[in-house]
């Protein structure tokens, strides 16, 4: 069964879009893609993924497929990252 989960990232215009988490689009691995959205293009009005974007908006997009271990070490250097940026701004 294919679980997915979308998550929108809208807090550097010029970097904004979403990350969307599939499991199972090849059996055993998790799929990581990300849509980039065109700076011009407001998403603070957009509560969901599923909005028709015209083509012009998706200005990218890249999906890599990771194995559990992959998954594993991603967390882990996220929960890094966030770790030091709690120090920083404490």
């Amino acid at each position: 069964m294919t679980r997915s989960e979308k998550i929108k990232c809208n807090n550097i215009e010029y970097r904004k879009g979403f990350i969307e988490v599939m499991t199972n689009v090849h059996e055993g691995f998790v799929n990581i893609e990300a849509w980039n959205i065109h700076p011009a293009y407001d998403l603070s009005k957009v509560d969901e993924f599923g909005v028709d974007f015209l083509d012009d908006n998706v200005t990218g997009n890249v999906e890599i497929e990771m194995n559990v271990l992959e998954v594993e070490s991603l967390i882990a250097a996220l929960n890094e990252a966030v770790s030091v940026m709690k120090a920083e701004n404490a």
